[in-house]
């Protein structure tokens, strides 16, 4: 009787294991395609436009070639033949034709290596004499994440490489959030680079991810609990911090505190993957770019080859609480395959790619 009564549980146990894995993975779920005007490809870059930080003039810089040391085979095959490599690019949406052009960067402060450039994540500051400086995260060798930053020099189209960033903290390090010109948030989405550990976190839905503030030397983790933290973003006060609790299918929204560390403030269900997060800098709304079928999107990321969906969402927020969602644009994957980022400026709404191409549409719907 005992050994029935085990044989029935287990069954039962993995019963639901198999249900709830193709509930979390979409297979139920059908969306219908739609756009919010005209769409385009974007001329000037190649595959891949993972991120972006737009600042208030319309300058828009896009991190491309991201990939880690883990890569499945496919996914290297892929890298090599369409030849991704670290690459930023400069979008200006005063300029109304939809190109980029491919930033030069110089310079090797604390041994930085562009050959080994993979940038993911990225965050802006504008300085008080008016630099534009850039905060990137880079996956430059098996284990080891940096911070670059970077300033941008206008006259050249150059960025010039300031400092580099390396704590014990920087487990897997997904997204950034400067704070100043030289402070910052950010996301690990991994408890390391083995892919062991990312398996048993995935089946058994495991909130072992950090957020971390660093003052420009110390380093202390702020938050923490979160399944696969991604990108990271904060309200243009300073007072909340946004959190792409991604295996959630949720957006933790946190108070700032006068010594950084971070309160959960909202946990605001999304019922997709959300991905990065982008903040209108008028309205203080969120853009997300988004992953809504997940077994397209694992499919994906094993093989570049095969489409999943894009989708974008905009979040509305009033008093740093999120209380709508709107879904903004749509499409299977044949105009571009997995959305990782996305920002309306100017009626224009730009959305980029983990490794696909980059899209501009019009907006002719009101927000």
């Amino acid at each position: 009787m005992l050994v029935k009564l085990i044989i029935g549980s287990l069954f039962l146990f993995l019963i639901q294991m198999v249900l709830k894995t193709v509930y979390y993975m979409g297979y139920h779920l059908h969306y219908n395609e739609h756009y919010p005007g005209k769409c385009e490809n974007v001329d000037g870059i190649g595959l891949g436009s993972e991120d972006i930080y737009t600042f208030t003039d319309g300058l828009t810089f896009i991190t491309s070639g991201f990939a880690t040391q883990n890569e499945s085979v496919h996914k290297r095959e892929y890298i090599a033949k369409h030849n991704i490599v670290g690459r930023m690019y400069l979008f200006d949406f005063n300029n109304n034709k939809a190109k980029v052009e491919e930033l030069s960067i110089v310079g090797s402060n604390g041994g930085f290596n562009v050959q080994l450039f993979h940038p993911h994540g990225i965050s802006g500051w504008l300085d008080k004499s008016g630099r534009k400086l850039l905060f990137v995260v880079n996956h430059e060798e098996q284990g080891v994440d940096y911070i670059e930053k970077f300033e941008f020099v206008p006259e050249s189209k150059q960025l010039k490489h300031v400092k580099r960033y390396r704590d014990a903290t920087m487990l897997l390090v997904n997204d950034v959030q400067a704070t100043s010109e030289d402070s910052f948030y950010f996301t690990n989405f991994a408890t390391g680079p083995e892919p062991f550990w990312m398996i048993i976190q995935a089946i058994g839905r495991l909130a072992w991810n950090t957020v971390v503030y660093c003052d420009g030397n110390n380093y202390k983790i702020v938050l923490d609990d979160l399944f696969v933290a991604n990108g990271i973003a904060m309200s243009n006060d300073g007072r909340y911090v946004y959190i792409a609790n991604i295996m959630n299918q949720e957006i933790v929204v946190a108070d700032r505190k006068p010594n950084n560390d971070l309160v959960r403030k909202q946990v605001y269900p999304v019922y997709s993957y959300p991905d990065n997060i982008i903040v209108d800098s008028k309205t203080d709304n969120l853009y997300i770019g988004a992953h809504p079928l997940l077994h397209k999107s694992f499919q994906t990321l094993d093989n570049p080859i095969y489409h999943s969906p894009s989708q974008v969402l905009v979040l509305y927020v009033k008093d740093g609480n999120i209380t709508n969602t709107r879904e903004l644009f749509y499409n299977d994957g044949d105009l571009i395959t997995g959305s990782s980022v996305a920002i309306v400026f100017n009626s224009k709404l730009f959305i980029g790619s983990v490794l696909d191409k980059t899209v501009l549409c019009d907006v002719n719907v009101p927000l």
